[in-house]
């Protein structure tokens, strides 16, 4: 009885001190991930910090993030499932994620990227809304 209890207060504690803003993180990781698709690879992903505020339109929140993005070259963009169709979307795509990004992407090599991703909360969670200036 007494381990039943013991487990069970173990419990409470984990959720009482588990963070609140991480189904917002995971929203602006899956988000970032499906962005950067066509031209690379989210190897690493960090939260800095995240901003949440009430919009007139319902909650929002920016999360500001660290990383690791693995460019594909134009050959890997185009054979590979879900990223670009052709070079013009490729170039396009890698113009404005690392417009937004605080990276200069060189393909077929990795590198660190920092930036900020905004996300507004639904009736059934968080959804990615685009990668803004940090």
């Amino acid at each position: 009885m007494k381990i039943l209890l013991l487990t069970a207060a173990a419990a409470l504690l984990c959720l009482a001190g588990c963070k609140t803003s991480e189904p917002v993180t995971s929203a602006a990781e899956n988000g970032l991930r499906e962005e950067i698709k066509p031209v690379g690879e989210v190897l690493a992903f960090r939260e800095v910090r995240t901003e949440e505020s009430e919009a007139p339109g319902g909650k929002s929140a920016v999360v500001h993030f660290e990383g690791e993005v693995k460019w594909y070259t134009l050959e890997e963009a185009l054979s590979s499932q879900g990223s670009a169709h052709d070079a013009q979307e490729y170039l396009v795509k890698l113009e404005s994620v690392s417009s937004k990004l605080a990276a200069a992407p060189k393909a077929g090599s990795s590198g660190p990227v920092k930036g900020a991703i905004l996300l507004a909360k639904t009736d059934v969670g968080w959804r990615y809304t685009g990668l803004a200036a940090d």
